[in-house]
């Protein structure tokens, strides 16, 4: 996950004074960029499954099915691009809205490769169930007057734990199921917070300049990959549950 810890060095009721309807601005902004990443998943997810793209990124051997070069390649890819986001200063708000868009595209393949094994019905439900639970909190994260940044830190270090079990899994052979539900409740509860941060951040620089802009990307990539991350690991439980 990239741009979270922001330093809040104003008085956030103070700073209410820049008017309610600047702090709607900003939101709309920041979830239209990540509803139209939705989007853009969901159409790339749609046209490899209704093609035979698919078999380019996956080997049919005797021993099963395996990803083929391009497909562990499609895998790995969106971490690289959120890497040399976070990490080039000199990107622009046209550039963080590539990286956003391109991330996107290519997390449709990833899930179409997933959605072959899980179902459709399954992706239906664990969809509409994500989409509560994210609608849910984020909408108590906006709301909400209680500082959710001690609890940010702590999902934060619990992110970290899973980036290291998932590395680690990597190349000893997977992880158990408890792995998606940990991974729910800790998207879910990061979704409340990145939403507290949308505002927070807003107070601080506004909704105007390049800055402002490239900030409103990098927010709506953290939304997106919770609701992706929550979809997943939903989708994982309930196919796991059929078995």
């Amino acid at each position: 996950m990239v741009a979270k810890n922001f330093e809040y060095v104003y008085d956030v009721k103070k700073e209410k004074v820049v008017g309610d309807e600047g702090l709607k601005a900003y939101v709309r902004k920041v979830f239209g960029y990540m509803a139209t990443s939705l989007g853009i998943t969901a159409l790339v997810t749609y046209l490899m499954l209704r093609t035979n793209l698919l078999k380019f990124f996956l080997n049919v051997t005797e021993k099963g099915i395996t990803y083929s070069g391009l497909g562990y390649l499609v895998m790995w890819a969106p971490l690289f691009i959120i890497l040399f986001m976070s990490f080039n200063k000199n990107i622009t708000a046209h550039g963080s809205k590539i990286g956003l868009f391109s991330i996107a595209a290519i997390e449709g393949m990833s899930l179409s490769l997933l959605l072959l094994g899980y179902g459709v019905h399954n992706a239906f439900q664990a969809f509409l169930l994500t989409g509560i639970i994210f609608g849910s909190m984020s909408l108590y994260g906006y709301l909400t007057d209680t500082d959710l940044l001690k609890l940010g830190n702590i999902l934060i270090m619990g992110l970290w734990g899973l980036v290291i079990v998932s590395i680690i899994s990597f190349f000893t052979g997977g992880v158990g199921i408890w792995f998606s539900y940990a991974s729910v409740i800790i998207f879910t509860g990061l979704v409340a917070y990145e939403t507290q941060q949308i505002k927070n951040i807003y107070y601080m620089i506004g909704n105007r300049g390049e800055t402002a802009d490239k900030i409103a990307v990098f927010c709506a990539l953290n939304l997106y990959l919770d609701f992706l991350n929550i979809f997943v690991s939903l989708l994982r439980i309930m196919g796991n549950n059929r078995d």
